[in-house]
């Protein structure tokens, strides 16, 4: 471990600097949760399906976009939003799918086994659990520019280091718990505060993706500087 790893307000500046800064991903971020909020609105339409299934291919598909923006502005490097698709979209997705397989796998098997006991509480568990560990990995691909021995470096990059780790856990945990309880309470939030829900749903997956971002950057920063570059 670098002994002189500058302490984590210091990449947190360092990235809450560069998001507001460069706004372009934030308000494209502001539209997306606008229009995933907007299918709230049109719940029990038969838009709602299909509106949502391309909201969500849009968000996974503009993750690692916004990713790799971030990760090319901090390498001083400034590649249009089309060459920076080409070089991680694909990669990411499928890192992504090595990664969530397995967890969704064994997320399931509560489900299986008592669905109607605490099995959703389990799957939900297993999927924050591999959301922690994703929060390595992922910065630490970005950096390699390697999908081989990215999920294993980048897990045992966040064991070796779970002192100076817990904060940003914390974060995450609290971000994914926050999304959760509002889908939980999505039922009786249209039924009985209709605008409350849209705000909350708007607000929450806003506010989690702008945070995710500002780890993002703060992780590259830190393994660029454990790894003495």
């Amino acid at each position: 471990m670098n002994e002189n790893q500058p302490p984590l307000k210091y990449h947190f500046r360092q990235a809450l600097s560069l998001v507001q800064t460069h706004t372009i991903v934030i308000w494209l971020m502001v539209a997306l949760s606008a229009a995933r909020a907007a299918t709230g609105i049109i719940e029990n339409t038969a838009l709602a399906g299909p509106l949502t299934a391309i909201i969500f291919i849009i968000s996974i598909a503009a993750t690692p976009i916004f990713y790799g923006f971030y990760y090319e502005l901090i390498e001083d490097n400034y590649s249009s939003f089309v060459q920076i698709a080409r070089n991680y979209v694909m990669p990411y997705l499928w890192l992504l799918l090595r990664m969530y397989l397995p967890a969704i796998f064994l997320a399931g098997l509560p489900m299986i086994i008592a669905p109607d006991q605490a099995g959703g509480g389990f799957f939900h568990i297993i999927l924050i659990s591999f959301s922690l560990i994703y929060l390595y990995v992922i910065p630490f691909y970005y950096f390699t520019g390697k999908q081989r021995g990215a999920i294993s470096h980048g897990i045992a990059f966040l064991f070796n280091r779970l002192s100076i780790s817990t904060p940003l856990i914390l974060t995450v945990f609290l971000m994914e718990t926050s999304m959760l309880l509002v889908q939980y309470s999505k039922t009786l939030l249209i039924e009985h505060h209709f605008s409350l829900f849209i705000l909350l749903d708007f607000s929450t997956f806003l506010i989690a993706s702008i945070v995710d971002f500002i780890l993002f950057i703060m992780l590259i920063f830190i393994v660029k500087n454990e790894m003495g570059t």
